[in-house]
């Protein structure tokens, strides 16, 4: 059984001698996602270093993760990628911190509205970079010595699944109440072990999703959220990229 994201969680699971791959080249901005006739020339992952103008044309739509947050710009336009759009310069600090309390971290607003008394049944945004999505899998970044959360973007209602080594073992039963999007790892029934593979099954028939621990160096994670991403990709963490992304885009600013 799992435990609500806002209750008091299992220690956290110990992870092994980091495996992770630092990220080599610092970025003034990397690119999220791009569409539009220009998109080709912008690809996930892109750096674009300190200085740089991007020239957009109709219909270009590119948005780019800098230092602080996320930022739209779109076409018909040269624009600068330059941090100079305001924003909270603690959310990446927030988004990155340990969970090894995990008291201290809360499942993440739901976006838009919803009729009094009704379960959301919008995607939420996690309040940390260290969870694994159980629909997505692929690898899954976590420092030595933080815990990890199981996250589900839509929890509308219960959810039931089980918990394994990809190469088999035992299974932990997973449950996701109404209304909670993460619960703890259950580090007591099954460890934590950088490096090795799990496997999640639900009740239904949808297809099992595996993820793969990397371990980082806790002294590797910086605070500039371009070069976080630009960590998370460069472990293979494309999940936890889009998820950085998008819990800093509510205060993105639009260069239009």
């Amino acid at each position: 059984m799992g435990w609500s994201w806002s209750r008091l969680g299992l220690a956290a699971a110990a992870l092994t001698v980091s495996t992770g791959v630092s990220a080599s080249a610092s970025a003034q901005a990397i690119v999220v996602r791009a569409s539009g006739p220009s998109a080709a020339k912008f690809p996930k992952g892109m750096k674009l270093p300190a200085g740089t103008s991007i020239s957009l044309q109709d219909g270009d739509v590119v948005t780019v993760l800098d230092r602080v947050g996320t930022r739209v710009m779109k076409g018909k336009a040269t624009l600068a990628v330059d941090n100079q759009v305001l924003r909270d310069r603690g959310l990446v600090p927030m988004l990155t911190r340990s969970l090894s309390n995990p008291r201290t971290i809360r499942a993440g607003a739901v976006r838009g509205m919803m009729a009094p008394g009704l379960a959301p049944a919008l995607p939420t945004v996690p309040k940390s970079v260290w969870v694994a999505d159980i629909d997505k899998g692929g690898k899954v970044c976590v420092p030595q010595g933080s815990g990890l959360y199981l996250w589900r973007g839509n929890n509308a209602a219960q959810r039931l699944s089980w918990l394994s080594e990809a190469d088999g073992g035992a299974m932990v039963r997973l449950q996701f109440p109404p209304r909670t999007s993460g619960i703890s790892w259950p580090g007591g029934s099954l460890p934590l072990v950088s490096g090795r593979s799990y496997r999640i099954n639900g009740d239904d028939a949808e297809p099992a999703v595996e993820f793969e621990v990397v371990s980082l160096a806790p002294d590797a994670i910086p605070d500039n959220a371009a070069e976080l991403g630009g960590l998370l990709l460069a472990n293979g963490c494309a999940v936890q990229f889009d998820m950085l992304a998008d819990s800093l885009a509510d205060g993105a600013g639009t260069a239009e």
